[in-house]
């Protein structure tokens, strides 16, 4: 590279970001334009005390990106630290906007100074720890995010994201940890985590909220509800008032009254009167369309829409929404991070510890809840020479972050042996079996494509019931791993 190019790249470079110190000697972190801040070896931790996002682009997803390599949640170096959003972008950032602290003109904003200063003496008075070590397991993110929400004083969160609401339910958790299709394992997920609190004394029950109702395959709560016909189950179906002629005592569909533009009785054929009224209408009846069956109250149908599944109303799962307290103690916790050695991470999926791993295992086996499910567990055997090469850089093994985007399966990684663990129905473990195999195999050969050396192979592929011995179940595991 000529001298020339070296300047042009760092002209470039500087470009993109720069650091400017405010009014209140604060040093701030401007992106112009999209910065892997974690990956820039310009960067440190030390070097900037918050971030302002100045990148106006066209296409929204680009602003999105330039946020989230930025994010005080998301990012190592940014972590906890004040991050505003140019003015402009207000309106745009959606579920994303939970994750700053306020928009402004400039960098030098006097209120985003002052602002700036209100979150450390805050995080101060909470003797916050803001300079920790990155996050390795799924159960840390978690962690991570209730921290991150106690920095910002905020503390209380409720049992459910429920999409379409911006206040009462913790909007944290519908943007950060879960997503379309996952909506059953974060269930489960929270259930844990705040079984988890409420055991430690971190948090207390507070004020009962709502009543929602879940499928009970997936744990969406996002159902279409249909009138259908109980002959046929259409939902083509209408509805139209019942007349009670008063003369006669006729009763039948309004339908069956009307003859050339006026109301006729069809049992004694007399007129209805408008005047001096001699009718009423005391109820609705339905007909459905397709077959003609008329019946006083549809069956009501039930569309999962995450699932596709079809359900009666009786099969759905109620669970209440509570609100959620952090306790004195809960909040010395996490703001001092001693959680991580105090709250098991066995209920969490994701990448995690083998002995959380085998925890679940046993935890599955005495839960009350397990009704007709089953583990499926999938086990490679990899090799993979960047490990060694890597290992000051990343915390989590190459493979492993390449592997990130299955985080609805539970896995580990021990020694060689590569873990993935589904919770599934026992009618569908043909279907989830096979497309474990298939997905986790095209994700490695993808990953081996592109580095060299890499080698891996499907040894096994375990199914554990309820009723079987979760000590001799592990013990096969061990057993291979040995081998």
């Amino acid at each position: 590279m000529t001298q020339d190019s070296t300047l042009d790249a760092l002209s470039t470079q500087e470009h993109k970001y720069e650091i400017i110190t405010n009014i209140n000697r604060r040093k701030i972190l401007v992106i112009n334009d999209v910065v892997d801040v974690d990956r820039n070896p310009e960067l440190g931790f030390e070097d900037f005390d918050a971030i302002f996002i100045n990148v106006i682009n066209g296409l929204n997803d680009y602003n999105m990106l330039a946020l989230r390599l930025a994010s005080p949640l998301l990012s190592e170096k940014c972590r906890f630290k004040p991050c505003f959003v140019t003015q402009r972008l207000m309106g745009w950032l959606g579920g994303a906007e939970i994750i700053i602290d306020g928009y402004a003109a400039s960098p030098t904003d006097r209120a985003m100074a002052q602002k700036i200063d209100e979150i450390y003496a805050s995080m101060r008075r909470l003797n916050f720890l803001l300079g920790t070590e990155p996050v390795v397991t799924h159960a840390e993110e978690m962690f991570r995010l209730v921290r991150y929400a106690i920095s910002r004083g905020r503390f209380t969160f409720s049992s459910e994201p429920v999409r379409g609401l911006s206040s009462g339910y913790m909007a944290l958790y519908n943007y950060t940890m879960w997503y379309t299709g996952q909506e059953r394992i974060a269930a489960l997920e929270r259930e844990f985590f705040h079984s988890e609190m409420l055991r430690l004394g971190y948090i207390r029950r507070g004020r009962f909220m709502d009543k929602i109702h879940e499928c009970p395959h997936c744990g969406s709560s996002h159902l279409f509800f249909f009138e259908s016909c109980p002959k046929c189950s259409s939902s083509d179906i209408r509805q139209q008032s019942v007349i009670h002629h008063f003369r006669c005592a006729n009763v039948s569909p309004e339908a069956t009254y009307e003859w050339d533009g006026e109301l006729r009785c069809p049992k004694c054929q007399q007129r209805l009167r408008h005047i001096g009224v001699d009718y009423d209408k005391p109820s609705a009846i339905y007909t459905c369309n397709q077959c003609e069956e008329s019946f006083m109250y549809p069956d009501m149908r039930v569309l999962c829409s995450s699932c596709q599944r079809t359900l009666a109303t009786d099969d759905l799962v109620p669970r209440d929404v509570i609100e959620y307290e952090l306790t004195p103690d809960g909040i010395h916790a996490f703001a001092n991070n001693e959680v991580n050695h105090t709250i098991s991470q066995a209920g969490f999926y994701g990448y995690t510890s083998t002995r959380n791993f085998m925890d679940y295992v046993r935890q599955f086996s005495t839960s009350a809840v397990n009704s007709g499910e089953i583990l499926v567990v999938v086990r490679f055997y990899v090799f993979d020479p960047l490990a060694d090469e890597m290992a000051g850089v990343d915390v989590r093994p190459p493979v492993v972050q390449a592997m990130r985007r299955f985080f609805n399966y539970k896995s580990s990684m021990w020694g060689n042996n590569y873990y993935f663990m589904s919770r599934i129905r026992e009618g569908e473990i043909a279907r989830i079996q096979g497309q474990m195999e298939y997905e986790l195999t095209a994700e490695l050969n993808d990953y081996k494509s592109h580095h060299p050396g890499f080698v891996f192979d499907h040894i096994e592929t375990y199914v554990y019931y309820p009723n079987m011995e979760p000590n001799q179940f592990i013990a096969r595991l061990e057993e291979h791993h040995r081998g």
